[in-house]
């Protein structure tokens, strides 16, 4: 219903029967042919930046519902911990040096490395067992030093007005002129992903147990954590690459996935990849249909984000001073 409804709103009036009969003629069910701009406002912008929507919005809901599990803290999220921030950066990397020539696979390449390196990195020297300060300390200082050194890449290149511009509108996050193109590497990399996710659905609730309990009871907890690695980097790094920083899905999604399917990951990935496609389809929605300009999403996930994290903080602080 709510791709229907993506496909309905935005500039040009079109109704039902206009997007059913372009559709079917795409699908080989009509064969008369459309108007060739409404052909175009649909097939070449609206659906295209939906299904995208889509497997984004998918993407960052699962990942912050492996994230929560591997920390085994309700405030891990990607956002929160610097991950997109490592992995904005080796995009912003990518653009200084003109690797995003090469297509936008470079990139997604780029900021899956990004994001992969952060998660290592936190994993490695921190460990998976850490309280909420030190979780929030250790994203306060990776976001910090992640968001100083793309500001020296910007302003080291100060006089390409073109990249600082493209990097802003970037990083707000934004699904403005993506296309096909943008589609056909979501797909097979947040596919590949939510398959990973899945595939140490049954580690992750162990996990939850215990490091100890979890190795006792056959866990390989390297292996574990490097397939979790591999599996965040490649939706954080997609969804980043592709539409820029949109925060605070990843830890809004999985609590609300986790309050209707409870906490095992079976069906808490797969719920909090729906609803976080669902979420995102949303807001896309609503910031294209209500503003005379378009709001970008990642600045309206954030606004929404912001005091629900505010609000785990807060009911998080008696634990955290015990």
């Amino acid at each position: 219903a709510l791709l229907a409804l993506a496909l309905l709103i935005g500039p040009g009036e079109l109704s039902v029967g206009d997007v059913a009969a372009i559709l079917g003629h795409h699908l080989g069910l009509v064969p008369e042919a459309p108007p060739p701009i409404a052909d175009a406002i649909v097939w070449e912008l609206r659906l295209p930046r939906a299904l995208l929507v889509t497997f984004v919005g998918a993407a960052l809901g699962c990942a912050g519902a492996i994230t929560q599990g591997i920390f085994r803290n309700p405030l891990a999220e990607p956002g929160v911990l610097g991950i997109s921030s490592g992995a904005a950066l080796f995009a912003v990397i990518g653009f200084a040096l003109g690797v995003d020539a090469l297509g936008p696979w470079a990139t997604a390449g780029l900021a899956a490395a990004g994001a992969t390196a952060i998660l290592a990195l936190l994993l490695g020297f921190i460990g998976a067992r850490i309280d909420v300060a030190t979780l929030l300390l250790s994203g306060v200082a990776i976001a910090a030093l992640t968001s100083a050194i793309t500001t020296l890449i910007l302003a080291l290149a100060s006089q390409r007005w073109d990249l600082g511009l493209r990097v802003l509108h970037w990083m707000m996050g934004s699904f403005e002129g993506r296309s096909w193109a943008h589609l056909a590497i979501a797909a097979p990399l947040v596919s590949a992903g939510l398959g990973l996710s899945l595939w140490i659905r049954r580690d992750l609730d162990v996990l939850f147990l215990g490091a100890d309990t979890a190795r006792s009871l056959g866990v390989d907890l390297r292996r574990l954590h490097v397939l979790a690695i591999a599996a965040i980097g490649l939706l954080v790094g997609c969804a980043t690459a592709l539409t820029g920083i949109i925060g605070f899905v990843g830890l809004v999604v999985p609590h609300l996935a986790r309050r209707l399917a409870g906490p095992g990951h079976r069906a808490l990935i797969p719920l909090s990849a729906l609803l976080g496609a669902g979420a995102l389809l949303l807001v896309d929605t609503g910031a294209r249909s209500v503003a005379s300009v378009v709001i970008p999403p990642g600045v309206i996930t954030s606004l929404l984000g912001a005091p629900f994290f505010l609000w785990i903080l807060w009911r998080q602080r008696p634990r955290a001073e015990a």
